[in-house]
């Protein structure tokens, strides 16, 4: 067997997007109807028979461009991006409203609804292919902000509403955590690119609004589901603990991903409560969904406290990776650099395709791959890019933190 590689290596981390990228450039890209091609076989080519376009994986995947093009100073990576910047633009984006179709089916559009977890990798995108030097995506991202300013927000309750029809005329009264996590992790990037504080500003209310006021409702933990007046719906989904987007029962993988969320905003302005906050998310999804047996983290537990769905989503597991590094960089607490070493060991072990390079979407709890099936949003390795370029920042930055602190010695 192979010695495993170092994981704390930014040089592994690099060769690492830069093999998963491999499986998507350049065949994921649609050189003649625009856009990228979402779908692909068992064997790992493009597959042929499903022509959808889902508005987050047009999104995320040229999130995933951009940011390789800037980490790699690629001028090829900023050519795929832009390319999917034009698709949104032209494809998904209606002229006529300002909103974006959720979904195209053979350049077609088949659900027009606006819902904000589109947005919010709208606005994503927008930022990080700006930032990756794409100077006309500048403008998109104030005018994505001011849609979801207008349409979306709610300022009585501080967050955004999930999904207006094509129209912009009728509002579904569901309300969700989820759309919203998202939102403020876009801001974060919108933020980091522009500088402009508003967005900072708007992902701090955010991120208190649900980390710790909502969290309130349900003794610290965050729960996915509310109803119009942002009460705790534990109803909703009752029993479809798979459900793509809105699966019922706490979601471990977004207290670690929530975790991620406040240390990068830890990192843009100290506030007290950010850190704390994150320890406890990060630490009650490792205590109650992690699995003693065959390692990783599990989907979903119940209220009561029991796992209610024992999958392993390599999301999870990668917003995991990524939120315990930047637990351990906080005070070098080698107590979080284990755990990111054990689930580095867990992702490479077990849901990571060698042959593909790419990570499997879904495991058994017994770590056996679970084949895809009706998932309209298709494939992208958004979680396991980003959060392989994010650990290559804080692992740079604490490098070059200790190279100045030698030279001050010396």
């Amino acid at each position: 067997m192979s010695p495993l590689p170092d994981f704390r290596s930014t040089g592994f981390l690099i060769e690492h997007v830069r093999s998963i990228l491999t499986f998507y450039y350049p065949q994921c890209i649609d050189q003649e109807k625009g856009g990228y091609f979402q779908h692909f076989d068992a064997t790992g080519k493009v597959s042929l028979e499903n022509h959808q376009r889902h508005l987050v994986s047009s999104s995320r995947l040229t999130i995933n461009f951009a940011v390789a093009a800037k980490q790699f100073n690629d001028q090829a990576f900023l050519d795929a991006a832009r390319h999917g910047l034009a698709f949104l633009r032209d494809g998904h984006r209606n002229p006529e409203t300002g909103g974006y179709a959720w979904m195209l089916e053979n350049g077609q559009i088949s659900d027009g609804d606006n819902h904000c977890y589109g947005f919010a990798f709208v606005l994503m995108a927008y930022a990080r292919t700006y930032e990756a030097g794409a100077k006309e995506a500048y403008d998109y991202i104030d005018e994505t902000f001011q849609f979801m300013e207008k349409h979306f927000w709610q300022e009585q309750d501080k967050l955004y509403i999930e999904v207006i029809d094509a129209k912009l005329k009728s509002a579904s009264l569901y309300r969700g955590q989820n759309s919203n996590m998202h939102c403020c992790e876009a801001l974060i990037a919108a933020y980091e690119a522009t500088k402009e504080r508003r967005y900072l500003d708007r992902a701090l209310v955010i991120a208190r609004r649900i980390t710790v006021e909502l969290a309130a409702q349900c003794d610290g933990k965050i729960w996915e589901h509310y109803n119009d007046h942002w009460l705790v719906d534990f109803e909703y989904n009752a029993g479809d603990t798979e459900n793509k987007l809105r699966p019922w029962g706490y979601q471990p993988g977004h207290f670690t991903e929530w975790a991620k969320l406040l240390l990068l905003l830890n990192k843009h302005t100290l506030e007290g409560w950010l850190l704390p906050r994150a320890k406890a998310l990060f630490d009650n999804a490792m205590e109650v969904a992690f699995d003693t047996n065959n390692c990783g983290l599990f989907y979903g537990f119940a209220p009561s406290g029991e796992i209610c769905s024992n999958s392993k989503y390599s999301w999870v597991q990668a917003e995991t990776i990524v939120a315990a590094a930047l637990l351990a960089s906080q005070k070098e607490n080698h107590l979080y650099w284990c755990i990111y070493h054990q689930f580095w060991q867990y992702a490479w072990t077990h849901m990571i395709d060698h042959e593909q390079k790419c990570w499997h979407r879904n495991l058994t709890h017994d770590n056996k791959t679970i084949e895809a099936s009706g998932v309209s949003m298709g494939r992208t390795d958004y979680h396991s890019i980003c959060a392989c370029i994010e650990i290559i920042h804080l692992l740079s930055q604490d490098e070059n933190t200790k190279k100045d602190s030698q030279g001050s010695i010396l």
